[in-house]
């Protein structure tokens, strides 16, 4: 590495380790006096968060990004699976956003899977797991993982049990199978060996994360299913998950895991990440999950960032639709959840009106130890989003975005009753 460069990483990591560690403790500017700020491109609740330009490379693949993990010195790693490549984006202007670009590792086989663990990079990808070390060495710990056909092998997440855990996709759209490790979720000891099927029957496994203590994953159901749905799953250690048998309507699922929360199909879940964040009032200890859509569906279920809230029993309270959304009288920014999936039919028209993601589709979340999201998209885009500190508006009462039933809300009232209509 060239001695300019290690200094400037050296320079970086430094500053990094002497800011403070919590969000609300870095005074930002306002949102509109930040010379990152990405005006009129995604609408978002701007008494909370600004939408900020991180890299807008616009002239690579357009599916580029399909995963994103924050290094330790506050730097983004990207996953750019059609290129073989991962990418490093730091900041080079001192700001704290990241902002330049260079290549971490190239010649990988479709890598769409990051974690970071003791200062090394592991990498998912097609039947590969690698392992990158601060110097930049490589060392390919595992090279037979199911590929080939199907779903790309995706998420990738490590334990406080220092295993390594990778989520396989299925080897069709549906079709009956017989190989073990496809449409599941493996685990394995950090160097590869001991490799174990933690969990079965998923057919697109999108992403792993961990969140209070659990593993949670991502599925999709095939489009044109009467009754399907797209999930969010918390894994059970030898749970099995019903694709391809238990899909729809008219399927027997009795001896399926049932998903947590679900959502209409085409919502297409392909990234989440636990926000442990109190940013804002009722942030803290959530769920972000990208639901990047499905551009063959005419109704715009996904595109959508949402943070969901739990009880204290891990069930499902309800999601905010973190973007796009537009405050209007009449629409809550947090929708209850009830058990029914979710089509979220009220934030259609941010979409078609072009103040949404579409039809560029949103891809992989990350966020910071400050509590910095940062957000993919088709076309060579990633954004951040970061506290505003914008006043709250006369108009934009806080009891109409975030009524007294939602976790929002100053004086939120869990055993206020949440309307079932919203929805409709």
């Amino acid at each position: 590495m060239p001695v300019a460069a290690l200094l400037r990483r050296l320079g970086l990591l430094l500053l990094w380790l002497c800011l403070p560690s919590a969000a609300q403790e870095i005074e930002l500017p306002k949102c509109s006096s930040r010379p990152t700020v990405h005006l009129h491109f995604l609408y978002v609740d701007q008494v909370h968060w600004c939408v900020e330009r991180v890299i807008e490379a616009t002239d690579i693949e357009p599916y580029a990004f399909t995963a994103l993990e924050v290094a330790a010195d506050g730097s983004l790693f990207a996953a750019r699976p059609l290129a073989g490549s991962v990418m490093r984006i730091y900041d080079s202007d001192g700001d704290l956003l990241p902002d330049a670009m260079e290549t971490v590792v190239d010649g990988l086989s479709l890598p769409n899977g990051l974690a970071v663990h003791a200062g090394a990079l592991y990498v998912a990808g097609g039947a590969h797991i690698y392992r990158i070390d601060e110097g930049g060495a490589m060392q390919t710990l595992v090279d037979d993982l199911p590929a080939g056909t199907g779903f790309w092998t995706g998420g990738l997440a490590i334990g406080a049990d220092d295993r390594l855990y990778v989520a396989v996709g299925a080897p069709c759209n549906h079709c009956d199978y017989a190989e073990p490790e496809r449409g599941a979720i493996l685990s394995m000891n950090l160097d590869g060996s001991d490799r174990q099927v933690v969990a079965s029957g998923f057919r697109q496994p999108a992403d792993l994360a961990f969140y209070r203590g659990s593993l949670w994953t991502l599925d999709s159901a095939p489009l044109g299913i009467n009754g399907g749905v797209d999930e969010l799953n918390r894994v059970q250690e030898g749970g099995w998950y019903g694709f391809p048998e238990c899909l729809g309507d008219a399927a027997n699922c009795a001896d399926a895991q049932p998903p947590v929360m679900t959502f209409a199909a085409g919502a297409a879940p392909s990234s989440l990440v636990a926000y442990p964040h109190d940013t804002h009032l009722g942030s803290k200890d959530t769920l972000l999950l990208v639901l990047s859509g499905a551009p063959s569906v005419v109704d715009i279920v996904g595109y959508k960032l949402i943070m969901i809230s739990f009880d204290e029993a891990d069930k499902p309270l309800g999601a905010a639709v973190v973007a796009p959304y537009v405050w209007e009288s009449g629409r809550q920014a947090w929708l209850p959840y009830h058990g029914d999936a979710l089509h979220f039919r009220k934030f259609v028209h941010i979409n078609e009106r072009g103040f949404g993601f579409f039809p560029q589709q949103p891809l992989a979340i990350a966020v910071n130890e400050f509590g910095w999201m940062y957000l993919s998209m088709t076309g060579g885009q990633i954004i951040a989003l970061r506290p505003s500190n914008t006043p709250v508006r006369a108009e934009q009462d806080a009891g109409e975005r975030y009524p007294i039933w939602t976790p929002f809300h100053p004086n939120y009232d869990p055993a206020a009753p949440a309307p079932r209509h919203l929805d409709k």
